[in-house]
């Protein structure tokens, strides 16, 4: 099994919004976030915010506004904490197909589960502006920068061949977002172990393109 640290870290280390905030405004967003997930946005209010954070109504007022505001950053700690459950289950794997199909597994399984913010936002007034975060710019470069560190990881190591680590990086991404967008379809990926075959069989082979021709 490959050391945890000396694997790449599969996603950045963090957004760079959520790097401007200090302590205080970082709690009130994982506070919007906790109370998304457990009452839904348009139950929420800002003093369940506010009382979530411990700091008063009129301090997140004056930090973000409105609850809307706060939408993007608590996407952004969503996308973050997923992604370190990611990095988590990566280490379970020595090889980049087993890495893979671990990563895509517990990707699968959080996009799947009743908490995950994006499935209590997808049908609230919020709507638009998680759309406009998983389909944006800055989430694809996001997921892009990470996913290509992994690959590029396995090519120096010799287990994977020379291609652009970019371009197939950006497919996985955009799977994501469409697996986010709208979970239902045929895909067999009821359950985590379903979620690795899936992996290992329709997934893997983009990281050896040169074998298909």
């Amino acid at each position: 099994m490959v050391p945890v640290n000396d694997h790449p870290a599969p996603l950045p280390e963090s957004w760079a919004e959520l790097n401007t905030l200090d302590a205080k405004s970082r709690r009130i967003v994982d506070a919007a976030r906790e109370s998304f997930v457990q009452v839904g946005f348009e139950e929420t209010t800002m003093v369940n915010i506010a009382d979530g954070a411990e700091v008063g109504v009129a301090t997140v007022y004056r930090r973000f506004g409105t609850k809307s505001a706060i939408v993007r950053y608590a996407l952004m700690a969503e996308a973050e904490r997923v992604g370190d459950i990611i990095y988590e289950a990566m280490q379970k794997s020595a090889g980049p197909v087993g890495a893979l199909a671990e990563m895509f597994s517990a990707f699968v399984s959080e996009a799947s589960a009743p908490r995950l913010l994006t499935r209590n936002l997808r049908t609230s007034g919020a709507a638009d502006q998680m759309a406009d975060f998983v389909t944006g710019d800055e989430f694809i470069e996001h997921g892009r920068v990470g996913v290509a560190r992994f690959i590029a990881y396995w090519q120096q190591r010799g287990e994977l061949g020379q291609f652009d680590p970019d371009v197939v990086a950006e497919l996985f991404v955009r799977l994501t977002m469409s697996f986010i967008a709208n979970p239902g379809g045929v895909l067999p990926l009821h359950d985590a172990d379903a979620a690795r075959d899936f992996a290992r069989q329709y997934l893997a082979p983009l990281l050896f393109p040169h074998a298909i021709r």
